[in-house]
């Protein structure tokens, strides 16, 4: 079977102009055979033109469409792309289609990014830093790394993939000329209409989020299982440790994912198969890291290195500094109520004030408000959630001030703080009511308390 990528020419379409959009459109640009580039965007002027690019409303004379994650599969382009017959593709199905190296991907409703990144630094310190990319969800697909090798062009993927480490050549290109690993975070919006699968998969739970995006929580829980599906772009090699689904066996929903694939299945726990003191890491997140690498071939002098060292990842129960005694840690990508449950319980009983609000994404806060009473957490309500959470949570753990800037809000943690509390911004909801997206939410907290 032909790869996409072989079908690059003529008229392509970019649904969504954002990140991912912008990145496509970049790509695109190192195509000789891609005549035009038409992107339809809401947020832009559809009138404008940039040189081969162009802002359309019709589909006609589309060859192909990509659809960035955020661009929903209901909307009336995609119904009419599908009408037409014209082929939809994705920069993350893409990437898993052409790129001739190992791939692996982490899907789940918590714990990607730190899973992500420590299976990245596990593989350089077995591989090479110049061997390992990481990509996805947290930044873009590394489409550039697919421009890296122009043979690439001229070959289908099944015939492309490299061959286990160390070897000095793989097709021409020299370990300096290639990158062999890519580890990916994706989401549910990534893979809900991809037919291409990582190599390697990790599944690292399933609660409910995204709930106002998706129609319901099945079509959610089936975008996750697409990840240990097999298609004719997913390698089933085990031998080499491909084709590989490393499965939490105890979330019961990750669990029936192994009904539903006929991959090699890894399982891991909530409990971490090597001693480490990561910090403030999830024992079923290091667990998955674990067993992934392990079916990867990295050595346990080189797991258990990475995992002594591992400084942990930003806007992830990040450390910011101490302040009068007092911890202030940035956890802006805690999204949902499972991230701040995980938050809650990573600090001793009463110790632990919670700056948590935002936007709501349709989510299930009763167990969130039964840990926070149980454990004497205080909680710092802010944004559109600020009121909600002032409702449901008792006087004693809840701030009798909402606010609705992040200055006030911290402003008001500090004052009622004492030494030996930990402060972090663990929201539990979308940023959206106040920023673009948790990292910059994240970034305007560390800035205030590194500036006080």
């Amino acid at each position: 079977m032909q790869s996409n990528l072989r079908k690059l020419n003529g008229t392509v379409g970019i649904l969504g102009f954002g990140v991912d959009g912008k990145e496509v459109c970049e790509f695109l640009e190192g195509i000789d055979e891609v005549e035009k580039v038409i992107i339809f965007d809401d947020s832009e002027p559809r009138t404008a033109d940039r040189g081969p690019q162009q802002y359309g409303q019709s589909l006609d004379g589309i060859d192909l469409l990509f659809r960035s994650p955020g661009f929903p599969i209901t909307h009336s382009l995609v119904k009419e792309a599908k009408e037409k017959n014209i082929p939809i593709t994705s920069s993350t199905e893409f990437f898993l289609q052409n790129f001739p190296g190992v791939t692996i991907g982490i899907t789940g409703s918590n714990g990607k990014t730190t899973c992500t990144a420590l299976i990245t630094e596990m593989l350089k310190a077995e591989f090479g830093d110049e061997n390992v990319e990481r990509g996805g969800n947290d930044g873009v697909p590394r489409l550039d790394l697919l421009l890296s090798s122009p043979a690439l062009l001229d070959r289908a993927p099944q015939t492309a993939r490299v061959e286990r480490l160390p070897l000095d050549v793989r097709d021409g290109r020299t370990l300096e000329e290639s990158t062999n690993f890519v580890v990916l975070e994706l989401s549910s919006f990534q893979l809900i209409d991809s037919d291409a699968t990582p190599d390697v998969s990790v599944v690292l739970n399933i609660t409910p989020n995204h709930l106002d995006w998706h129609k319901d929580m099945d079509e959610y829980v089936n975008a996750k299982k697409k990840i240990v599906k097999n298609t004719e772009h997913g390698s089933r090699n085990t031998d080499r440790g491909y084709g590989v689904a490393v499965l939490n066996q105890d979330d019961p929903i990750v669990k029936k994912f192994s009904e539903d694939t006929d991959r090699e299945v890894v399982w891991f726990g909530n409990k971490s198969p090597i001693n480490a003191d990561c910090l403030k890491t999830h024992p079923s997140t290091l667990s998955a890291a674990v067993k992934a690498a392990r079916a990867l071939n990295v050595s346990e002098e080189n797991i258990k290195k990475v995992l002594q060292t591992f400084p942990g990842v930003k806007h992830r129960l990040q450390f910011i500094r101490e302040i009068d005694g007092v911890k202030y840690y940035n956890d802006s990508s805690c999204t949902t109520p499972e991230s701040a449950i995980a938050a809650c319980n990573a600090f001793p009983e009463g110790s632990l004030i919670l700056l948590m609000g935002g936007r709501d994404k349709g989510m299930d806060f009763s167990k969130l408000y039964e840990v926070i009473k149980e454990r004497k957490v205080r909680v710092v309500p802010y944004g559109e959630m600020g009121e909600e959470f002032k409702k449901n949570l008792p006087d004693n753990c809840s701030f009798s001030t909402i606010h609705y800037s992040l200055q006030d809000a911290i402003v008001d943690a500090r004052q009622e703080a004492s030494s030996g509390d930990n402060v972090a911004l663990s929201p539990a909801c979308a940023s959206f009511d106040m920023f673009k997206n948790a990292k910059k939410r994240g970034e305007e907290f560390t800035e205030i308390v590194e500036g006080v």
